[in-house]
């Protein structure tokens, strides 16, 4: 009977210790808290397993799982679903926690493409995600197809007599106008497209050529153009261009005005006819002629891109601060669905601003990236030396990653359809759609 008492006590600690979430760390002979790690797919998985144990499947109704008594160390998440590529990571487990991965993107590993069009060398989607532009140039022309994003079947066609290479098409706000930039030999053409008329075509504006900078659509009006030439900010219509702003060298349309940097360095507001000017900043920036400036806003926040640094634009002291970034030059920057995080980029190298840890993270290291997307608030897309690359924006541990097989010299995501629109060679193609 005593002999029971006693081990009665000495094991009851032991029971209560467990069942409250205590174990014993044999590789740092001491007994701490468990935590433990919670998984969440999208579709949901065929199995996961955690540090090469036993795996789990999601119940029939659900995507998720979660493991408890997990010791505090990092431990291995790998995900597996038949038809799609598979998911490592190594996450930290802390005591006492929850560790989450509930934004697990599965990627098909046989994602179809079927051919949209051919004879095709460049291509713009419009901004309602309803036309295409398609181009492929020739010996002293420019052969051009203005098709429904459905069917290219009954594409409208019309012709440039230029020699030289489509480089740029930017779209006007509603989508019905586009601006066709040319590149020749160091020469920069531009040609104004209508889409709304019957016969499309597109007519030269002989007051662009490479010395206009920061080109932008008119948003009252999708006939007229803003651009800036020698330090003088004009709006364009027709055949007609007219100064409205003097010593500008940088400028944004924000809604119904032109929010505009001069060349001593002073923020501004005006109307989008130049006038009702209002002053923004103050204290002047100091420029320097010799770099580029761009500004850009995220959410309620103004920016100023100088080169290859970055400042903010403080709302009460109305002065900007230096916004510390990775030093990469010629670089943009794209804000997620949500605007919680910022992907900052350049030709050579990814990064990610989360707002809410207010960091910098690498996300990818590569060559030639371009065309760069959000696919979801958690994943972007891109090309990299022509190939298609999925990523997450997850950089605990390990950043996956998935290389999809069909190649592509441009591509473009229909974030309605969430399909993929690709050039390959001269054939223009589309995929299936590519997310759950």
């Amino acid at each position: 009977m005593l002999v029971c008492v006693v081990c009665f006590f000495s094991i009851a600690p032991i029971l209560v210790a467990y069942s409250m979430g205590y174990r014993f760390d044999f590789e740092n002979k001491k007994i701490v808290a468990t935590g433990g790690i919670y998984v969440r797919t999208f579709p949901a998985a065929g199995k996961i397993i955690i540090d090469s144990g036993v795996s789990q499947k999601p119940g029939l109704f659900a995507n998720s799982i979660f493991v408890q008594s997990l010791l505090p160390k990092n431990h291995t998440v790998a995900i597996e679903k038949t038809g799609y590529y598979g998911y490592s990571k190594t996450l930290a487990v802390q005591e006492n926690q929850v560790t989450k991965l509930e934004n697990v993107l599965l990627i098909k590993n046989n994602i179809a493409f079927s051919n949209l069009a051919d004879k095709i060398d460049y291509f713009s989607v419009s901004p309602n995600n309803q036309n295409i532009i398609g181009a492929i140039s020739g010996n002293k022309i420019i052969n051009f197809s203005y098709f429904s994003i459905n069917s290219a079947s009954s594409a409208k066609i019309f012709s440039i007599s230029q020699t030289g290479k489509v480089s740029e098409i930017k779209w006007s706000g509603d989508s019905s106008k586009a601006l066709i930039k040319i590149e020749n030999s160091g020469n920069i053409f531009y040609y104004f497209f209508d889409g709304a008329l019957q016969k499309p075509s597109a007519a030269r504006l002989s007051y662009l050529d490479k010395n206009s900078q920061q080109i932008s659509f008119n948003p009252q009006n999708p006939s007229a153009l803003f651009f800036i030439k020698n330090n003088t900010l004009y709006s364009a219509s027709g055949n007609s261009a007219l100064p409205i702003i003097n010593n500008i060298i940088s400028y944004k349309i924000s809604g119904a005005n032109i929010i505009w940097l001069s060349a001593k360095g002073s923020l501004s507001s005006a109307d989008l006819l130049g006038k009702t000017v209002s002053k923004i900043s103050l204290k002047d920036y100091p420029v320097n002629s010799k770099k580029a400036y761009e500004i850009t806003s995220i959410l309620s926040d103004t920016f100023l891109k100088e080169d290859s640094s970055l400042f903010k634009l403080n709302p009460n002291t109305k002065t900007f601060e230096s916004f510390t970034i990775p030093k990469i030059l010629n670089y943009k920057i794209l804000s997620s669905p949500d605007n919680k995080n910022l992907i900052y980029w350049s030709v050579d190298n990814i990064y990610l601003y989360s707002f809410e840890n207010e960091k910098f993270s690498e996300i990818f290291s590569g060559n030639k990236i371009a065309n760069l997307q959000w696919l979801n608030n958690d994943y972007i897309i891109f090309n990299s030396e022509e190939k298609i690359i999925i990523s997450e924006i997850d950089y605990r541990g390990n950043v996956n990653t998935v290389t999809l097989p069909q190649t592509a010299t441009n591509m473009f995501l229909n974030q309605q359809t969430e399909k993929l629109y690709v050039l390959s060679g001269n054939s223009l193609l589309v995929s299936e759609k590519i997310t759950p």
